[in-house]
């Protein structure tokens, strides 16, 4: 990949530096032209490029070469080039003409140039700052709090997510209890059953939240209340077809079989008038019937309030005290599940 001038020009100027002869790496002469130097270039790529070397691939190499090839290539670059190297041949032709002694002197203050120019770029190592520690230290032990809180706040969250979890399983099932029987005041009558198992030992009950004991107690209210409304209405309906039915009876019973004739009331002032046929007469007593309004029998008369609270106050007593007992249990896992979180932040703090 091709570098920018400005690069170009500087590593141009510190291989000059360094006495790096660009054209003995590209296997040419100073003389070589940019296709010279094109064609030596290709050349060395052929034993030098990933492609063509395989296992002997040298990266540094190959990346001396496109250099080499891209300051000789480029016109500044090759003029800041040749410019350093004249000044190196010119030094080093100096060096040759000095004494041995001065040779020396000058090689030793060159070095010392050269650690002195190292040891500049070099970064310096930061002095200890104490407040600076202490701001670290004090940010270290910020941030293990948050992670600290964070892990509880976690373990929180999920012990909620499961107690809401088995809520609502335990309001489901109960619902599907509820819907499936037939006859839910005898199944809440009596005290709750446990199912026994094969071994004899006596399973433990299900628990039931306070919610779900409210809401079955209202559903066998209501169920209560609709089954003595039905109750009432069919007793009302027959008391009213009873009653129908003996009237009709005593309409039949007054009429009586005596041939129709033809009544004077000149020779027959203190007779009654004939009776009218017996359909007619049906018909005009059940027109009465109908008019007159039905008063119910005695048997018909709907079931006091008082024997219908009963079956509820037993219901609300019964329940009460499943009620009393939950909140128990509730209570003891409360506490347990606020013990298991604190053994689990303490686990998580050390």
């Amino acid at each position: 990949m091709a570098m920018a001038d400005q690069d170009l020009i500087t590593y141009a100027q510190d291989a000059a530096s360094r006495g790096e002869d660009l054209f003995a790496l590209l296997a040419t002469d100073a003389t070589a032209s940019e296709s010279d130097i094109r064609r030596a270039f290709r050349r060395k790529a052929l034993t030098a490029h990933p492609d063509k070397a395989g296992d002997a691939y040298d990266p540094a190499l190959y990346e001396r070469l496109e250099r080499a090839r891209d300051v000789l290539l480029n016109p500044a670059a090759r003029e800041a080039y040749d410019s350093g190297m004249r000044a190196v041949l010119q030094k080093k032709m100096q060096l040759e003409q000095m004494s041995a002694k001065r040779r020396q002197l000058v090689e030793d203050l060159e070095r010392r140039e050269e650690e002195a120019r190292r040891a500049r770029q070099q970064p310096k190592p930061q002095a200890y700052d104490p407040e600076r520690a202490a701001m670290a230290a004090r940010g270290k032990a910020k941030w293990e709090e948050m992670v600290r809180q964070r892990k509880e706040a976690e373990v929180r969250e999920e012990l909620a997510r499961q107690e809401r979890l088995a809520a609502r399983k335990k309001k489901e099932a109960g619902a599907a209890d509820a819907a499936a029987g037939d006859e839910p005041s005898v199944a809440f009558a009596s005290e709750p059953t446990t199912n026994i198992p094969d071994d004899g030992q006596r399973a433990p009950p299900a628990p039931t939240t306070t919610d779900d004991l409210d809401e079955r107690i209202a559903e066998l209210e209501k169920q209560l209340e609709e089954k003595r409304r039905n109750k009432a209405e069919k007793e009302r309906r027959k008391a009213e077809r009873k009653a129908e039915r003996k009237g009709k009876t005593k309409t039949e019973r007054s009429t009586s079989p005596e041939p129709l004739g033809k009544w004077d009331s000149k020779t027959s002032p203190s007779q009654s008038p004939p009776p009218l046929p017996s359909h007619a007469t049906g018909e005009s007593q059940a027109d009465e019937d109908k008019a007159k309004p039905v008063e119910p029998t005695p048997s018909a008369a709907p079931p006091s309030v008082d024997g219908a609270r009963q079956p509820s106050d037993r219901f609300a007593s019964m329940f009460a005290r499943l009620r009393e007992a939950q909140a128990k249990k509730d209570e003891v896992k409360r506490k347990k599940a606020e013990e298991e979180a604190r053994a689990a932040a303490g686990v998580s703090a050390t």
